[in-house]
C-alpha cells in the first residue's frame, strides 16, 4: 500500500494506474529485480577487485583509486544500461509481438501491449544501467575520509556487506534461507579477491 500511495503522488492516479498494468503486462517487476540484481552485483564486485589491484600495485593512491572507480562504475553505468535495452528491445519486441497475435491484433495497430512494452524495455534497461554506480561508489566512499590503508579494509568490508544484503533480500523474495542466500553472494565475493590476488600482475 506504501509503495502503491508514493507512485500514485509521483505520477497522479492515472498514470499510476496505467504503470500497473505495464507492469502486470510485461511482468516488469521480476524483470526489473533480476537487472538489478546482476548490475548492483557486477558494480560491487568490479570494484572490489579494482581496490584490491591497485593495493596489490603498491603504486596507486587513494585519488587515483576513488577517481578510477567512479570512471569503472559509471562505464558499467553505460555499458550495462546500454547492453540490457538492445537485449530487451528484442526480447520486448517479440514478447508484444506473442500477445498482438494472440489477440489477433493487426500488424501497426498501436494498442496497450505496445506501450506495455516499450515501457518495460526503457524502465529495465534504466535500472541495470543505475544499479552498478552506487554499488561502486559505497565500496569506495571510504577513501575520501579514511587513511589509504584503512579505507582499503573497509572498502572490502562495505563491499561484502553489500553483497550479503543483496543476498538476503533475493533469498526474501524467493522465501529461502536468508542467511544460505546472502553467504552464497559472499563466497562470490571471495572467489573473486581469491582470483585477482592470485592472478595479479604484481606477482609477476
Amino acid at each position: 500500500m506504501i509503495v502503491r500511495r508514493v507512485i500514485e503522488k509521483l505520477l497522479g492516479k492515472d498514470r499510476a494506474a496505467r504503470f500497473r498494468i505495464y507492469t502486470k503486462v510485461t511482468d516488469l517487476s521480476s524483470i526489473s529485480r533480476r537487472y538489478f540484481v546482476i548490475g548492483f552485483f557486477d558494480g560491487v564486485l568490479t570494484i572490489m577487485g579494482l581496490v584490491l589491484g591497485a593495493h596489490l600495485s603498491g603504486e596507486a593512491n587513494a585519488t587515483v583509486i576513488f577517481s578510477a572507480g567512479i570512471a569503472t562504475s559509471l562505464a558499467l553505468g553505460i555499458s550495462s544500461g546500454w547492453g540490457a535495452y538492445e537485449a530487451e528491445r528484442v526480447e520486448q519486441t517479440l514478447s508484444a509481438l506473442e500477445k498482438r497475435r494472440a489477440l489477433l491484433k493487426m500488424d501497426g495497430e498501436q494498442c496497450l501491449i505496445d506501450d506495455a512494452h516499450d515501457f518495460a524495455m526503457k524502465v529495465s534497461s534504466f535500472v541495470h544501467a543505475i544499479a552498478p554506480i552506487p554499488a561502486g561508489v559505497l565500496p569506495l566512499s571510504p577513501y575520501l575520509f579514511l587513511e589509504e590503508d584503512m579505507a582499503f579494509l573497509v572498502s572490502l568490508l562495505t563491499g561484502f556487506t553489500l553483497l550479503f544484503i543483496v543476498g538476503v533480500s533475493m533469498g526474501r523474495v524467493s522465501r529461502s534461507n536468508l542467511i544460505k542466500s546472502g553467504v552464497r553472494m559472499v563466497l562470490a565475493g571471495v572467489a573473486t579477491l581469491l582470483i585477482v590476488t592470485l592472478l595479479s600482475p604484481a606477482h609477476f
